[in-house]
This record gives C-alpha cells, sequence and structure tokens, in this order.
C-alpha cells in the first residue's frame, strides 16, 4: 500500500508498528466505494492468513465494534462519560458506520483475518467466523489548507485490533488505501492526527508523512487539537499507467 518510487511492490516489515485510532476529527467519518483489483490474501507470520477488501454493509457491525472498542481502549482518559457514550453509541455505531459505508464519496478498506476452515477448504473469502482486525477508512469530497499536492485525499481513520498490533498490519493496511488513492487518480495522502498521540505521529513519520499545519475540532464538550499531516502518493508502473492528467 506504500510502494513508492519502486518498480515492484515491497513487502513492508515494520515490527515496531502499534497502533490505534490514528485519524483525526470524529465528526468527519469517511469512506468507501473503490471497485478496485485491491483484494488480496496475506500470510502473517505462520498465523491464520489476512484477506485485504473493501467493507461492505454486512461489516459494520465488526468495523463499529473494533473503532469502538479500539479508541476506548486508548483515548476514553481524555473525554468525559457522556461524551465518550455518545461517540460509541451516534458517531461510531453500527447504523452510521453502515451508512458510511455504503456513501460513494468514502472508501473503507478491511483487513480480515479468515477462519481457519476458510482458509483450509474452498476459496479464501471471509466466511462466517472470520474476523476484522483492521480499518482503513478515506474521505474523497473532503481537504485542508496547507497541503502541498494537487489532489489529495483524506485518510479518516486507520484503527488495528490491539491484540495484531506490532506486525506490521498496520503499514500493510496503509499501503493498500495508498493504492487504491492512486488507482483512483490522487496524488496525495492527508489526515488529522490528535496532538498527543504521540505514537500514531512516530507511526506516520515511519510512513513518509508530514506535518503541514494544524486544526481543532470538538468532540462533545472537549476541544482538542489535530496536527495535519500530508504524504505525496507517488505513480509506479507494474501493470498500470497513471492518468493522463497524472504529473
Amino acid at each position: 500500500m506504500m510502494a513508492i518510487g519502486q518498480q515492484q511492490k515491497p513487502t513492508m516489515t515494520v515490527k515496531q508498528v502499534e497502533i490505534l485510532k490514528l485519524s483525526g476529527t470524529p465528526d468527519h467519518l469517511e469512506d468507501n466505494d473503490c471497485p478496485l483489483s485491491i483484494d488480496s490474501t496475506r500470510e502473517m507470520e505462520g498465523q491464520v492468513e489476512l484477506e485485504f477488501r473493501q467493507a461492505t454493509s454486512e461489516d459494520a457491525a465488526q468495523v463499529s465494534a473494533l473503532i469502538g472498542s479500539t479508541w476506548a481502549k486508548f483515548f476514553a482518559y481524555s473525554v468525559t462519560e457522556s461524551d465518550l457514550e455518545t461517540y460509541l453509541t451516534q458517531t461510531v455505531s453500527e447504523a452510521q458506520i453502515r451508512k458510511e459505508i455504503e456513501d460513494e464519496s468514502k472508501y473503507c478498506l478491511l483487513a480480515v483475518r479468515l477462519a481457519k476452515s476458510t482458509v483450509t477448504g474452498g476459496p479464501k473469502t471471509s466466511a462466517t467466523g472470520s474476523t476484522v482486525v483492521g480499518v482503513a477508512q478515506m474521505n474523497f469530497n473532503t481537504t485542508e489548507e496547507g497541503l502541498t499536492t494537487s489532489k489529495p485525499v483524506k485518510l479518516d481513520r486507520l484503527y488495528i485490533q490491539p491484540t495484531e498490533q506490532g506486525g506490521g498490519l498496520a503499514a500493510l493496511l496503509l499501503q493498500d488505501a495508498e493504492e487504491a488513492a492512486k488507482k483512483r487518480g490522487y496524488n496525495g495522502l492527508w489526515l488529522g492526527v490528535w496532538e498527543n498521540n504521540a505514537r500514531a505521529i512516530r507511526f506516520y513519520e515511519k510512513m513518509g508523512f508530514v506535518r503541514r499545519g494544524e486544526h481543532f475540532f470538538w468532540l462533545g464538550k472537549s476541544k482538542r487539537r489535530d496536527w495535519t499531516m500530508e504524504k505525496p502518493l507517488v505513480w509506479t508502473v507494474w501493470n498500470d499507467q497513471p492518468p493522463a492528467y497524472q504529473s
């Protein structure tokens, strides 16, 4: 998902990658529709295989649970009880996530840990028993002051199941999100990351993002500041050529 300036898609092995909720403003929840050829299945160090694919409305319950539980685990301390309840029951509720998955201006990419029975027999699909362990969510209809690329797309969320952190999954998921953006003709990826989320900031810096500015947002009654970070997306030639309007 992050093959920059190379002829072959690289294999990421970033053991130090761990994390979390890495996007910013909870009132900008984006994702979806992009029928791209990015579905793939990979092995992660001898574990049950992973499938990377676009989310469907049937995934809403698992995606909502993953985002909500991970956010609460790492960030509940920073908000009031009532604001946390509102975030979990409204902002990232199953109904809201389903609405976002079905929104064509958004794109949601999943990492799915396949059930053993799915891997050993028949086609490798995310059948019942398989688990969503990662979510990357993009928004194609928003921008920000201070960005340097001519056609950027926003990464609204990047979540990894806590038990899956530390094995390079976040980097793989981010790479696939970058490829999805490039296939749509975007030449930059930007995000807002909470200023106190030091691990997320370190991760994004390692993945090539640069700080461009900051903005404030409200989570309930809590005023918070995000760092705006951006990464140029460079086209590489494998089987695809960049769009004619792309330099």
